[in-house]
């Protein structure tokens, strides 16, 4: 990990000064589906594998930026030949890493590239996303002098095809609107090769419990709050485009788990139309994490693959009220992924009944 210290308040921008850097050992992984292809990458190159996170802190007259940047690339081994994550966080005043919060996140944008050719600056496509148009945005940081941890989640149903040239990048059009695809990625990384998954596991979280989840999976029993916590959006939400499109999102984490953010996570994700109706079954897309290493789960059940399937039943639900809430009852069948391959035979039913407040986000793209 390298930190690049840049200093100056010049009057019409940025100077930056050239000054030592630290490198020490990397580790961590960037994993996702997009369009329904999965993927799973170490950070760094095969021939740098130390360049794989890079955190730069810019200080000036009105303040500091911290910027962080990962970066995975391994051609030929997947889908994508690289792909690169950039964090942008904002501070009044000038700031050590350390003192940089997430909730002062200003700038995400993820990039996939599936072909890089080797004799090119730049490739000539990339699939990009942006904060703008995320739907799910979860950051975690823990940076000092000698150790620097960063780990999240992004989904978005807006990775766009844009075309690269001279580092600016052009949206590829087709019948006059743009080529997107949707997915989710989660990725993890730190200067020193931690034990990242057990350190988080022990701190204390404080949060704010919205609404509670109870249910069965398989012949387990398990209860779930949504949340919120500093620094992090709601775990219970919902959005609306103009066009009546409505996103409802809900995320519930395990009290009895032994990470309460990162396991035993249950993911309820409903796309329907305006007026959402009430007391009829309607599709559901549920992930349920029950190996997490860090924010990135190893071991999940989800009902998107093999013989998975899930409906939700909407009993009650407000938006745009004094406290918007929804009441609902999930079931179906779940498939176990691991690795971001699917096991062979591993399916289990599920139910799952519970209400909760509902945080309104906006446009869910």
């Amino acid at each position: 990990m390298r930190y690049i210290t840049n200093v100056s308040a010049a009057a019409l921008g940025l100077t930056l000064l050239a000054v030592p850097t630290t490198t020490s050992a990397q580790d961590g992984r960037i994993l996702g589906q997009i369009d329904g292809e999965t993927f799973d990458m170490a950070i760094g190159s095969p021939d740098a594998p130390d360049d794989g996170l890079m955190i730069e802190l810019v200080e000036f007259s009105g303040g500091a930026e911290l910027y962080i940047d990962l970066a995975a690339h391994a051609p030929g081994e997947g889908p994508y030949d690289a792909i690169m994550i950039g964090l942008t966080f904002e501070s009044a005043a000038a700031a050590a890493p350390a003192q940089f919060t997430t909730d002062m996140l200003v700038e995400a944008e993820v990039i996939l590239i599936e072909d890089w050719p080797d004799a090119s600056t730049d490739p000539s496509t990339i699939w990009l996303a942006e904060l703008d148009r995320a739907e799910a945005v979860d950051i975690m940081l823990d940076l000092t002098a000698d150790e620097a941890a960063v780990s999240g989640q992004f989904s978005s149903r807006r990775f766009c095809l844009h075309e690269v040239e001279n580092d600016d990048f052009a949206p590829v059009l087709q019948n006059g609107g743009m080529i997107c695809k949707g997915g989710a990625i989660e990725f993890m990384a730190d200067s020193a090769g931690l034990d990242a998954p057990a350190a988080q596991g022990s701190r204390a979280v404080e949060v704010e419990v919205l609404g509670r989840l109870k249910g069965m999976v398989g012949t387990d029993a398990f209860e779930w709050l949504t949340i919120t916590r500093a620094g992090a959006s709601a775990t219970a939400s919902y959005g609306q485009t103009d066009d009546g499109t409505v996103h409802l999102s809900l995320q519930g984490h395990s009290p009895a788990s032994a990470n309460f953010l990162y396991q035993d996570v249950l993911s309820l994700n409903i796309w329907t139309q305006a007026p959402v109706p009430e007391g009829e079954s309607i599709p559901v897309e549920v992930l349920f994490v029950v190996d997490g290493e860090g924010p990135m789960p190893r071991a999940f059940y989800t009902s998107d693959d093999g013989e998975g399937q899930a409906t939700a039943t909407i009993w009650f639900l407000s938006m745009d009220q004094e406290e918007d809430r929804i009441e609902l009852e999930v079931e179906g069948r779940l498939c176990r992924v691991e690795g971001m391959r699917p096991v062979e035979g591993d399916c289990i039913n599920f139910q799952v009944r519970g209400a909760t407040e509902i945080v309104d986000v906006g446009a869910p793209f």
